[in-house]
């Protein structure tokens, strides 16, 4: 039998045993029979492929949970820290900085990892946003609508721009509730 005929059966064979056509030890047993007790080249090849992608996969998954770990520990600290409350402001706008440097660059590669730190970095901001509310204008509450009403108009505008829905629907449902509290209670 030729190298290439025996290939093709092979092929066919490992066809059926992926889709099931035929039961698994069936498949083992045709394909021991045709590579006469060789392993099949095709094989370790998706042996070795799957175990490249599982590894990706945990390296994927354990950066976005320290990443959102990261982004937990700032908002709380955002939220303990009162003596000092300089430092988690500057810790949380460097972060953001970091996340929005990072987004941007993985927007060419159409990463899911670029709407993640998209969402970390608003979150963050809009921790900040609180956080100097209430370490300088405490005695403003126009100030708070007015950042909060700020944070919205960003998360629309940004959801517009980079077509991302979330954003977008956060940021209309977020300016419509202080829209409405503001005709509620100011007016």
């Amino acid at each position: 039998m030729s190298v290439q005929r025996k290939q093709i059966i092979l092929n066919e064979i490992a066809f059926w045993k992926k889709n099931k056509l035929l039961p698994e030890h069936y498949c083992d047993f045709l394909i021991a029979l045709y590579a006469r007790g060789e392993e099949v080249e095709d094989e370790r090849k998706e042996k070795s492929s799957q175990a490249l992608l599982a590894k990706k996969k945990v390296n994927k998954t354990f950066l976005y949970v320290t990443l959102g770990f990261l982004t937990a520990l700032l908002i709380v600290s955002l939220i303990i820290i009162t003596t000092a409350a300089f430092i988690p402001i500057i810790a949380a706008g460097m972060a953001i900085c970091l996340f929005l440097y990072i987004a941007i660059k993985l927007a060419k590669t159409k990463s899911m990892m670029m709407p993640l730190l998209f969402v970390f970095s608003a979150l963050l901001l809009l921790g900040v946003s609180f956080k100097v509310w209430d370490v300088y204008f405490v005695d403003y509450p126009l100030v708070l609508i007015g950042l909060m009403i700020g944070n919205c108009l960003l998360w629309l505008f940004s959801g517009l721009l980079m077509k991302l829905v979330y954003f977008s629907i956060s940021g209309i449902i977020g300016t419509a509730l202080i829209l409405f509290y503001l005709f509620k209670f100011y007016l």
